[in-house]
Parts: C-alpha cells; sequence; structure tokens
C-alpha cells in the first residue's frame, strides 16, 4: 500500500470513529431528555397530587398505629379475662353454678358477663363452656347448648366432650335425632376416656327407641375398642340382652 493510499484509509477510519462519537452522543443527550421529562412529570405529579399523598401517609400512619394499640389492648384484655374468670371458677367447683353464672356484683363477674365481655379472648371462649355446663347442671338444656355451641377447641380431649355434653342436653331434651349426631362425634375422636362413653350413651338412645341390633352393635364396638374402659365391663351382658329381645 503507497503512503497515499495509507493516508486516505486512516482519514477514512478517523472520519467514522467522529461520526460514530457524534451518534453516542445524540443518543446520550436524548436518554438524560427523556429522565429529565420522568423527573419532570413526577414532580408534576407530586406537586398536583401533594394533598393526596399527605392523606395516603396518614391513613397508613394510622393503621399502623391502629394494630400497635389492638395488639397492646388486646394483650390486656386477656390479662383481665383471665382474672375475671378465676373468681367463678372457684364457685363452680364448688357446685355454685347459679352463682358461677351470674356473679356477685361489685365483687366479680359471672361466667356469662365474662364469655360476653371477653369475647375474643381465650378465657372469654373457655367462659362458654363453663356457662353451657353449668346450665347443663341446672336443667336448662336450651341455654347450655347455646353457650356450648359457642365454644372452640382444636384439642381431642375437651372438644369431644364438649359434644358429648351437647348430645346429653339434645337426649335430655328428647331430641333423639340432633343427640345421637353429637353422640357420633364424640366417639369419633377415639379419645380413650370420651369415645367409651358416648359408645356407651348411644347405645343406651338407640336402646330407648328399640333399635336393638343397633345398641348391641355398639356394644360390640365398645367391647372390641375400648376393652380395658369402665363402661365396657358389662358389655357382653348388655348385648345378650339386647339380642334377646329380638327373638
Amino acid at each position: 500500500m503507497s503512503d497515499k493510499e495509507l493516508e486516505r484509509a486512516q482519514a477514512l477510519e478517523a472520519k467514522e470513529r467522529e461520526q460514530q462519537e457524534q451518534q453516542q452522543a445524540a443518543e446520550f443527550s436524548e436518554s438524560m431528555e427523556k429522565v429529565e421529562n420522568v423527573l419532570t412529570s413526577s414532580e408534576a405529579f407530586i406537586e398536583n397530587n401533594k394533598n393526596l399523598l399527605l392523606i395516603v401517609l396518614g391513613v397508613v400512619i394510622v393503621v399502623v398505629l391502629g394494630l400497635i394499640w389492638f395488639l397492646k389492648s388486646h394483650n390486656e384484655k386477656k390479662a383481665e379475662a383471665n382474672e375475671a374468670i378465676y373468681k367463678a371458677q372457684s364457685w363452680f367447683e364448688r357446685d355454685s353454678f347459679q352463682l358461677a353464672l351470674d356473679g356477685r356484683e361489685g365483687e366479680f363477674a359471672g361466667f356469662e358477663e365474662v364469655a360476653e365481655e371477653y369475647s375474643s379472648t381465650p378465657a372469654g371462649n373457655l367462659a362458654c363452656a363453663y356457662a353451657g355446663i353449668c346450665y347443663k347442671n341446672l336443667g336448662k338444656n336450651d341455654e347450655a347448648i347455646k353457650y356450648l355451641k359457642k365454644f372452640s377447641a382444636d384439642d381431642n380431649l375437651v372438644s369431644p366432650a364438649i359434644y358429648g355434653a351437647i348430645g346429653d342436653c339434645f337426649f335430655e331434651s328428647n331430641n333423639t335425632k340432633e343427640a345421637e349426631s353429637y353422640y357420633k362425634k364424640a366417639i369419633n375422636s377415639k379419645n380413650n376416656m370420651i369415645a367409651p362413653l358416648y359408645t356407651y350413651r348411644l347405645a343406651m338412645l338407640y336402646f330407648n327407641d328399640g333399635k336393638n341390633d343397633k345398641a348391641a352393635s355398639l356394644m360390640e364396638s365398645l367391647k372390641e375398642d375400648y376393652p380395658q374402659s369402665n363402661e365396657a365391663r358389662d358389655a357382653d351382658k348388655y348385648i345378650q340382652y339386647f339380642q334377646s329381645l329380638n327373638k
């Protein structure tokens, strides 16, 4: 390659490089202009919606403060409820069911008041169970059922016991259909203390209804599933008796 051709090639390369730099500068300028437009738009939005943004911020602050207050007051409520139910429990343990229900004005709250005033707390929930059992022992089955149904638990002892108690209330009110339903719920818990008792009681319900085959079948289940239970001790005698009634 001659010197002139080399100079011409170098000049062409320099020109191409200059054009690329100019294009890059133009693209950068355009990008900066877009950024400035976005920032200007954001500033305009903030300026035009300043009151709205302040309101939204205020709402967020109120919600957060409200949550903090709720958690604090809920814990305080739980402590109050635990203290309130204590004296009613002591009267319940002495079989003073009406006093445990009603409380004594100026001295202590009864289960009904605790259940109503502290319904969102564990003690308020427990007060429903106590109130229901009090009413059951006082022979007021409708009120007992109302409170027992309000109680909620997810354990495998108290919950089936409450189902059984509701079944007892229905049975004593001659509502055998509902009694059967709740007895079955107690039995299905498979709890070694509760299930045998209500298997036996459901068998007695069937016997009272003249369903001797069902009664005998339940006694067979009781003997097989819970042979060590008190309810199973005389199961063979009951089975023999129920079967003899169908001959």
